[in-house]
């Protein structure tokens, strides 16, 4: 019988080694990664540093149970693996060159004049002036940038008037009320911002004056803080004379803000709403205090919701449908200022529409401005959830970009609904000057075209190969509205005066950062010198039109803008300079 050969030990086939396709932080919090280099969309919106340390660690403790240093566990950097920026998304490696560090701390929240950066990227897709684009903003200029020219933290109001007096005083006089409201019910914001209504302002009157409550204002407080924010609002500009007194804004506006408290403590009325509502707008006009606009935006969506102003007035009898339909307006109000603020900012808004009737005010009874702002309101929300929501950072390539064409397509639309006396006009069309409604809805227009453009640079495939036709040609639009815009302004054509001048800073803070994101992604492009002299002349253009007399926080905030641009032109020239002398260096 033959023997049977002996068994021969076949070695054991060897396991593939698995590599992590989701990046550390994603795999931490179960959520799909699209592994784009060099961070995926979730950590370079959150300013994270992207990692594959799981891979390491594995490769590592397998290295560690095999005896043979020649197991094929060994890392990826000895194998000659690519591991810059263009290498395949799963073969990445974390490292101290590889990864962008984490700066903690207020820097990471940064303002200019009253503006959050949030929302604002580089070409590059990176957020603007956090830890990694200055980085970026480094490699492209071989300067630092200057962080002193931008406020961490929002701005509070001064303890002292600039008379040097407390800030508490006096309700203003009857008939320097009246005067007051005149001016207001002629003003192009009353019919874009209806805070007060004229026969409900007579029961304010009586309870903050006289302490005669009522049905419409049973606070005397509440009522106190309404006059006082209203004061503040319609002097917003600059310090006025109004007869024998001059009516100083802070004082007003820190005397309305201080009765917060008190107001609080009593019901929840309409008085307070409005209230909370024009110390929201001023604390971001005057003070550009993003904090306080936060808090007081979410009260005053509180007491919508208490007063019923989410849903559609039902008549009941005249009094009180009269009240009714001014909390619908005061809810409206809300809710184009949470849209607004949203996306200028970067942060969740606060009002959830899906609790909201959101049917339109009756085109027959409200102010066309006011119809236009609304429905621009509900584009802004549009683009905040589409391009800027975490659920919006996890979009693939062509989910981004067709968003971005709809987007673009429902501008047009709302561009078209407005009648044609105010009706914003199309980029680098007609030269003649614009009347004020003209040119916020220009401003708007051509902010809302640029922040939705700007999204593309957040295409993964665009941001590794620097040749995607359809990202490119998104930028080009952005660059183009934004230059656009500061044209209009420079060749006298928006009218800006002392009243909107405040208002229009972040439209031009956006478009002044789109076009020096421009100027250091192409910096040999031609044309490039003409945009840096382009924004640059913007800040002399605006001191121009600064009030002689103005609030000094409003000064304060002029001044800080001015000296960003100036530090962003500083850091231009130097791009521009150094790609130059690269390019004769090559030659």
């Amino acid at each position: 019988m033959q023997s049977r050969p002996s068994s021969i030990a076949k070695p054991r086939p060897k396991r593939r080694q698995r590599i992590c396709r989701a990046c550390d932080a994603c795999y931490k919090r179960k959520i799909q990664c699209d592994a784009a280099t060099p961070r995926c969309n979730w950590c370079h919106h959150h300013d994270l540093p992207c990692t594959f340390k799981r891979n390491q660690e594995r490769i590592q403790e397998r290295s560690r149970s095999h005896d043979s240093p020649s197991s094929t566990e060994i890392p990826l950097a000895s194998k000659g693996v690519a591991l810059n920026h263009q290498s395949g998304p799963p073969l990445r490696q974390s490292g101290p060159d590889l990864t962008f560090t984490l700066t903690v701390g207020p820097q990471n929240n940064l303002h200019v004049g009253g503006h959050a950066l949030g929302n604002l990227c580089t070409f590059n897709g990176l957020p603007f002036f956090s830890a990694t684009g200055r980085q970026w903003i480094k490699e492209r200029t071989g300067e630092d940038v200057k962080l002193e020219y931008t406020s961490p933290r929002p701005s509070i109001l001064d303890p002292s008037t600039p008379n040097g007096v407390a800030h508490a005083v006096p309700l203003p006089d009857k008939g320097i009320l009246c005067q007051l409201h005149d001016e207001w019910e002629n003003s192009i914001l009353s019919r874009m911002f209806p805070f007060v209504d004229r026969v409900l302002l007579e029961s304010t009157v009586a309870a903050a004056y006289h302490n005669e409550t009522s049905v419409s204002s049973p606070g005397a407080d509440s009522a106190r803080a309404c006059i006082h924010a209203f004061t503040a609002t319609c002097v917003h500009s600059a310090d006025q004379k109004h007869g024998h007194r001059v009516v100083h804004t802070e004082d007003h506006l820190q005397t309305a803000h201080d009765l917060v408290p008190r107001m609080l403590h009593e019901s929840v009325t309409i008085d307070g709403l409005q209230a909370v509502l024009m110390i929201s707008l001023c604390s971001l006009v005057v003070t550009g205090n993003i904090l306080i606009l936060e808090m007081l935006l979410t009260s005053a969506i509180r007491f919508v919701f208490h007063l019923d102003g989410h849903l559609a007035p039902v008549y009941i009898d005249d009094d009180q449908f009269r009240r009714s339909l001014h909390v619908r307006e005061l809810f409206w109000i809300c809710y184009v200022m949470d849209k607004e603020f949203s996306l200028r900012a970067g942060h969740p808004p606060c009002l959830d529409e899906s609790q909201c009737d959101l049917s339109l005010p009756d085109i027959h009874h409200t102010a066309p401005e006011f119809l236009a702002v609304i429905r621009l309101a509900m584009l802004q929300s549009e683009v905040y959830h589409r391009l800027y929501s975490l659920k919006a950072l996890r979009q693939t390539d062509a989910q981004l970009l067709g968003a971005i064409r709809d987007l673009d397509s429902a501008l047009e639309v709302w561009r078209v609904s407005i009648p044609t006396n105010f009706r914003p006009r199309l980029v680098d069309r007609e030269t003649n000057a614009m009347d004020t409604p003209n040119t916020i809805f220009q401003l708007h227009y051509l902010y809302c075209m640029s922040m939705i453009h700007q999204a593309s640079g957040r295409c993964s495939a665009w941001v590794q190969n620097h040749d995607t036709s359809e990202a490119g040609s998104s930028l080009a639009i952005s660059v183009e509205a934004s230059r656009s815009m500061l044209q209009k302004f420079l060749d006298d054509r928006l009218d800006i005066n002392k009243t909107n001048l405040r208002f229009t800073l972040p439209y031009f803070l956006t478009a002044i950062c789109h076009l020096f994101s421009n100027i250091l992604f192409n910096p040999t492009h031609g044309g490039i010198d003409d945009d840096l002299e382009l924004f640059m002349s913007v800040p002399t253009h605006i001191r121009s039109r600064v009030p002689p007399e103005i609030p000094r926080l409003s000064a304060y905030h002029i001044k800080l803008f001015e000296n960003f641009v100036m530090e962003l032109g500083r850091l231009a020239s130097s791009a521009i300079n150094k790609a130059r002398a690269g390019s004769q260096h090559v030659n």
